[in-house]
């Protein structure tokens, strides 16, 4: 359900659940993965055991039910999944049977379904493919579904993201025509491919550079050129007109996009010192930049609680490794404590209570 009411149902589903717990991921041996209780009052509680990781976790993510966790790494068996509670892991769950395939430098990104029934992905190298599997909390990977079309004909693909209601499915890559979108059904899997848009993204993106709007079903597009982003209404029908571009510039390569729950805001990690942290208002196109924190690092991903009182940036080069801050109509807050615990020099963050 998109629209007014999606504000209080995001994307069909029950009203929304306050975010509880906050988790990244990154490439340091000991310390891939990191998961902590979260509350809009005291910020990071004490930091779970964390399983072992052979591998460095390119992305990490909760579930919007939260009865996983689950991580993505660039060599096999590419998906680490854990049932997740109150009392933090649980025994990892058994590999998928019918592996990712193409698999050449893993997959490229990942994204759950709201209802928690699927996990959709595409592989990394060229030609890269849709792909997604079946699954349950009782038995985990279930039958994969067969593979959507390849999505360009050179280039790789970077990442992807579901729309609020969960039937639309796009994906980044890195060559013409940077962005694709698919039909997509829990039921059947990936649809004919929409046309693409009738204006191109700027060339070039990264993992974490695709978001869906919850509520307009716009879809946005980070870039490593000028102007290093665009965004698109969708319908149906497929993509729309091409919004204009921000009128304050972000002014360097996108690392990461995000829509907030609400979908008034949509987040913008850059490298552009000191304001590696950019918020925009959102209302059919770009609208006002927020004053930024000043955040001299580069902000690899961005992930807002699932009721968009909070927003989390993650820095992989420099502590304290992460930004949090609460949000209001007004912008940014003063930022909350870093954890006592050193995070593990995250490349991902993902709140909880939301799928991604």
């Amino acid at each position: 359900m998109s629209g007014f009411l999606g504000m209080f149902t995001y994307g069909g589903l029950a009203p929304i659940t306050p975010s509880i717990y906050i988790a990244y991921g990154g490439p340091t041996a000991g310390k891939r993965i990191s998961a902590y209780p979260w509350s809009s009052s005291g910020g990071f509680g004490t930091i779970y055991t964390a399983p072992t990781v052979s591998n460095p976790v390119s992305q990490i993510s909760f579930v919007r039910d939260n009865s996983n966790i689950s991580a993505s790494c660039t060599t096999s068996p590419f998906f680490l999944v854990w049932p997740w509670s109150s009392s933090g892991f649980g025994t990892q769950y058994s590999n998928a049977g019918s592996p990712l395939n193409p698999s050449a430098f893993g997959p490229a990104g990942f994204t759950w379904t709201d209802s928690v029934d699927a996990i959709l992905t595409s592989n990394a190298l060229n030609p890269s493919y849709p792909q997604a599997w079946a699954w349950s909390s009782a038995s985990g990977f279930g039958t994969k579904y067969s593979n959507g079309p390849a999505l360009n004909s050179a280039g790789f693909s970077t990442g992807l993201a579901l729309n609020g209601d969960n039937n639309q499915v796009a994906f980044s890559h890195g060559a013409t025509p940077v962005i694709s979108l698919f039909p997509w059904s829990s039921a059947s899997g990936f649809g004919t491919k929409y046309a693409n848009p009738a204006t191109l993204p700027p060339f070039g993106n990264n993992a974490n550079s695709i978001s869906f709007n919850p509520i307009t079903n716009d879809v946005a597009i980070g870039s490593t050129s000028s102007p290093f982003i665009a965004a698109y209404a969708v319908s149906s029908s497929g993509f729309g007109t091409k919004y204009s571009n921000p009128s304050s510039p972000i002014g360097s390569t996108t690392y990461a996009v995000r829509f907030s729950p609400v979908g008034t805001e949509v987040a913008v990690g850059n490298n552009n010192s000191p304001a590696t942290l950019k918020v925009y208002q959102w209302s059919s196109g770009f609208g006002s930049l927020y004053t930024s924190p000043s955040i001299l690092q580069t902000v690899e991903s961005v992930s807002w609680s699932s009721t968009g009182t909070e927003i989390a940036g993650s820095i992989s080069t420099t502590l304290p490794y992460t930004r949090v801050y609460p949000w209001t109509s007004g912008g940014f807050g003063s930022p909350y404590s870093s954890p006592l615990t050193v995070l593990s020099s995250p490349t991902s963050v993902s709140f909880s209570n939301q799928s991604r």
